[in-house]
């Protein structure tokens, strides 16, 4: 006697009533479902990441927030839960992305719904694979956190995902990510907010002091005993990208049952990090040769490009406003003409490095072309950005340039502000109303900060979406910031 077909617990959010229909209809075509169904996403999502569905379809086009996040959190919390992401505007590396992070199809509309439904199907077979089945929801989660690391470019992310996969594994709701420098032992995960467990951890760490024979002796893992000063440990060895060794260490682990089928585990795990370790060295390479004036050393207009859209992008997130600085050496020619070309490409250099000094970590310094350079100030209100421009306009003319090469070389700059939104509606108008502010204190006086003005007639509207800017942020040049454009000063 055939066994009757598992009762589906499912999450449909899609706002069209008629494609709702279809899809329902669809499932239920192919299994029992307990079917919820939404047409919309809004505000905090985290009840998602609480309810225990097996199938969840998200129409990410109805979402304000990024679908691969929420796709995330979802695998996180819940590896078993399937998820089809379908949307009328994804790309194929979005694509792609998605079924690495776990997904079972990521669907353009208007899609083929044989695909839909083979897509349902994958997610069915995995509740009975893994519904209740201890083992093979353990060796789920090692499955799951292996996509979530290949997927990442972010060394932080993967310490994170580390940090899940043991949390789920060992137990341990107290875990940090530690190095290993000529120093000694650094802490780099976020603080957490239990600071008692956090010093009890470190405390801990100092007391065993694993990590240097872990190194010499090529341990993978080490379960530390509890002592009578100190809780048990935890110590996973692993390396990412970078020169250093990384640890792994929770508090009050719960020691597996079956150890080899664990060790297997974490070799294969160590082994997932690794690989994309390197990748993330690789792309941080090609990115260096993409996006990195040569003369300077700064960011180029490629990565202004990237930069603007992501701001944009944040500020429709959360309505928190970023300035662009528009800075032009005065009289630069005269430089080249009295000391020739690469005293004047040095100077720009020490320029570049003077600017990036002035500012903070979460702003960006870029190399226009020419002698101009633009900064990007995140986040940033009109108040601040003045402050932070006449900061730069009086360090400037009171700094002397090239001492080491034997030169005395003083100069000025000018510096055109705007704000985004409130000079602005897109990132090309933010630049050319900067570049104006600036060409308006060239004319002026030079040596000087003006604000762009704001239209009288036209208030600014909101936004649009980065993708209506740009087919692919990040990527495309615009043609508003030529790599290069030579004028007089």
């Amino acid at each position: 006697m055939n066994a009757s077909p598992p009762l589906l617990h499912v999450l449909l959010v899609e706002a069209d009533a008629k494609e709702t229909e279809v899809y329902s209809d669809l499932i239920r075509e192919i299994t029992k479902s307990k079917m919820d169904v939404m047409s919309s996403l809004e505000g905090n999502q985290d009840w998602i990441t609480k309810s225990n569905y097996n199938l969840i379809i998200l129409d990410v086009s109805l979402m304000d927030t990024d679908g691969l996040a929420l796709l995330e959190r979802i695998k996180r919390s819940h590896p078993s839960t399937s998820v089809i992401l379908i949307s009328d505007k994804v790309t194929v590396e979005q694509a792609v992305t998605a079924i690495r992070m776990g997904a079972e199809d990521y669907l353009k509309k208007p899609f083929n719904l044989e695909s839909f439904m083979l897509a349902v199907k994958r997610g069915m077979d995995k509740k009975v694979v893994f519904g209740g089945n201890t083992g093979a929801t353990g060796y789920l989660h090692l499955v799951n956190s292996c996509q979530l690391i290949s997927a990442s470019l972010e060394q932080n992310k993967i310490f994170k995902i580390v940090q899940w996969y043991f949390s789920q594994e060992l137990a341990s709701q107290h875990s940090a990510i530690y190095t290993l420098e000529n120093r000694g032992a650094r802490r780099l995960s976020e603080k957490s907010p239990d600071r008692a467990m956090e010093e009890v951890l470190d405390i801990s760490v100092l007391a065993s002091h694993p990590f240097s024979d872990m190194v010499k002796n090529k341990e993978l893992h080490r379960f530390i005993d509890r002592s009578q000063m100190t809780p048990g440990l935890f110590v996973f060895h692993f390396k990412c990208s970078g020169p250093h060794p990384y640890f792994f260490v929770c508090l009050s682990p719960q020691k597996p049952d079956h150890m080899e089928s664990f060790e297997n585990c974490l070799r294969l795990l160590n082994r997932q990090i690794e690989v994309t370790g390197s990748n993330i060295e690789h792309y941080l390479g090609v990115e260096q040769l993409a996006y990195v004036d040569d003369a300077t050393g700064l960011y180029n207009t490629r990565y202004l490009n990237y930069v603007l859209d992501r701001e944009i992008g944040q500020y429709q997130a959360s309505q928190k406003s970023f300035a662009v600085l528009f800075i032009d050496a005065d009289k630069f020619k005269g430089v080249n003409d009295t000391h020739g070309h690469l005293v004047g490409t040095k100077l720009l250099h020490e320029l570049g490095e003077h600017l990036k000094r002035h500012v903070r970590e979460s702003d960006t310094v870029f190399r226009y072309g020419g002698d101009e350079f633009v900064a990007v100030l995140s986040p940033c209100d009109l108040a601040t950005a003045k402050n932070v421009a006449e900061r730069f306009r009086q360090s400037i003319q009171d700094h002397v340039f090239l001492q080491s090469e034997g030169l005395n070389i003083r100069f000025t700059v000018s510096i055109g502000v705007a704000v985004f939104p409130d000079h602005a509606q897109n990132k090309k108008e933010v630049i050319e109303m900067a570049d104006r502010a600036m060409y308006k204190a060239k004319k002026l006086s030079r040596n000087s900060v003006t604000v762009a003005e704001v239209s009288a007639t036209e208030p600014p509207a909101a936004p649009p979406s980065p993708a209506a800017d740009s087919p692919n942020p990040g990527l495309s040049k615009p043609k508003s910031l030529p790599s290069e454009k030579i004028k007089k000063s």
